[in-house]
């Protein structure tokens, strides 16, 4: 991976807990430098990794991690999109304004502002790895879901256009929707029976597992997947 320090930069959001955190503490096993945010402070220690501990609905801070990887390492070789919350599971006739508002501001917008900073480095270095993390909910439109399975799918679609704008630049940009996985913060508010339902609908009938998430990812980092772009892989079957 082209750039000016011997280790690629890879920016995660989302981990001070769940997929991100295990995701971080993955890659920084496999020599990544990782420059990780979230709402929460971090429990991982480590000489490669960064923590910043931000508001992703503010897009000053937002811009002060980027700010971070350009200034002290030239680069970002990948963006994993991960944070994400599910504040309101409820009827779309009972949603609050401020749920709709703030979801949205999290879930997609911080999303899209990480992914328009990124690029502009990315395309010096004439490569980059832009991966967000949707959700099996865009493809089963679970009742109760509306506002979380709009976000993602919002982001499914952003996602298809930036791999057509950026792939001239040696970027690509894909979304991996996991299944559940068991023992995450949006794994734990889903009502059980709803979740076998929905699980029901899928080719893999069980939870994922964070393995999944990661094996998907090693493949599309790799400079032999460059014709892997604007995909959706959907974890479990669904």
């Amino acid at each position: 991976m082209p750039g000016k320090v011997d280790k690629p930069v890879m920016i995660i959001t989302g981990t001070s807990r769940g997929i991100g955190e295990y995701l971080a503490l993955y890659y920084l096993k496999s020599e990544f430098v990782v420059i990780g945010c979230s709402r929460s402070d971090s429990d991982i220690e480590h000489p490669d990794y960064h923590h910043f501990k931000i508001d992703l609905a503010n897009e000053h801070q937002i811009l002060d991690v980027i700010k971070f990887a350009r200034k002290e390492y030239k680069k970002i070789s990948v963006l994993i999109n991960n944070a994400a919350i599910n504040p309101a599971i409820l009827s779309a006739a009972l949603l609050p304004y401020e749920s709709i508002q703030n979801t949205f501001k999290v879930n997609v917008f911080a999303p899209m502002l990480f992914c328009r900073e990124s690029i502009k480095i990315m395309a010096r270095n004439k490569f980059g790895r832009i991966i967000n993390i949707g959700s099996m909910a865009s493809k089963h439109e679970v009742p109760g879901e509306a506002l979380y399975t709009s976000t993602k799918s919002a982001m499914i679609a952003y996602t298809r256009v930036v791999a057509k704008e950026v792939y001239k630049m040696g970027i690509t940009a894909n979304v991996i929707a996991p299944s559940a996985i068991e023992n995450t913060e949006l794994f734990n508010q889903i009502d059980s029976k709803a979740l076998l339902e929905v699980l029901s609908r899928n080719a893999i009938h069980i939870p994922g597992d964070l393995k999944d998430i990661t094996n998907i990812i090693d493949l599309l980092l790799t400079e032999e997947s460059h014709a892997i772009t604007g995909q959706v892989i959907y974890l479990g079957g669904a």
